[in-house]
């Protein structure tokens, strides 16, 4: 840790993830949370992100050793709790069902609010936040950088529009990255391209569509652009949790370094590809350059 400001930084809560695989197999004690995997997905890119998170009693080593080797931790808070945990239980068709093993949840589940930000944090270019409604406008007033804001699945709801309207004309939110079942639940079942009509209609500027195994749509409002950008072939997938928020971790940095939003979508695709080769939150220091830079280059003859 230093006072040098990160260049990006996530914003949410530590988890420990106790996986169930279908046939049965088990991986216990993993480090999980939806900013831990987005981070992780931007330092596969050569960042080192700070994290402003809340972690309980409890956190194994093994997991506050990764995040200190690929994280600034400075924004990292100890509640006196135990830390959360939960059973992540796959069925054979994809769909995953998560238990909570502690009582107290709450506080992990908001995550950290602004009053946790390290004051040098406030110099860093951008900033990745899994949000509700209200996180989302106590942090976008506490912060002065740029931001992708990925919204939490729990306020996408049928009925939610008015609400997600008045948080994306209330605030400036450089992207806003839904996934499709999310961004369906609040404006129907229209097309991927309607869904992103309507996000633009209710004040979005850059949206990233995230559409699991079709990819990604990214498109600019400004620029009148809409762009598919597809996924990356792998051989075997371990597990899936998590890919969504790596690929806004992946995304974000592409932007932080200058790349335009087709290039920034790739190297988010890369990102999550690698995620759902591993069990758990994807280690940056297993994946070579050259393997990742292959990766692009092989998702670029796609676009």
């Amino acid at each position: 840790m230093s006072d040098t400001p990160p260049r990006m930084v996530g914003i949410g809560a530590v988890f420990i993830d106790d996986i169930v695989q279908p046939t049965g197999q088990t991986y216990m004690g993993r480090l999980g949370g939806g900013v831990v995997h987005a981070l992780m997905g931007a330092a596969l890119w050569g960042e080192r992100p700070g994290i402003v998170a809340v972690a309980g009693e409890g956190l194994p080593n093994a997991a506050q050793q990764r995040l200190s080797r690929h994280l600034d931790t400075a924004g990292l808070r100890r509640l006196p709790i135990p830390q959360i945990r939960a059973w992540q239980i796959f069925e054979f068709d994809g769909t995953r069902r998560e238990l909570y093993r502690v009582r107290e949840t709450e506080p992990f589940t908001r995550g950290a609010g602004p009053e946790l930000l390290p004051p040098h944090y406030r110099q860093s270019r951008g900033f990745y936040l899994l949000q509700g409604f209200e996180g989302m406008r106590a942090w976008r007033a506490a912060l002065p950088g740029f931001v992708l804001w990925e919204p939490l699945q729990q306020a996408m709801t049928p009925g939610s529009r008015p609400a997600l309207r008045q948080v994306l004309r209330d605030c400036r939110i450089d992207v806003i990255s839904p996934n499709l079942a999310e961004a369906q639940a609040v404006y129907g079942l229209r097309s991927p391209e309607a869904l992103i009509d309507a996000l633009f209609e209710d004040g979005a500027q850059i949206v990233a569509l995230r559409m699991g195994a079709d990819g990604s749509l990214v498109a600019d409002r400004t620029a009148g652009l809409k762009q598919p950008v597809g996924t990356v072939y792998v051989e075997q997938i371990a597990d899936q949790t998590g890919a969504g928020n790596t690929y806004c971790g992946g995304l974000l940095a592409g932007l932080l370094q200058g790349r335009n939003l087709v290039e920034a979508a790739m190297m988010g695709a890369v990102s999550a590809s690698f995620c759902i080769e591993h069990i758990g939150v994807l280690d940056p220091g297993q994946i070579t350059a050259a393997e990742r830079s292959r990766r692009c280059a092989q998702l670029s003859k796609t676009v």
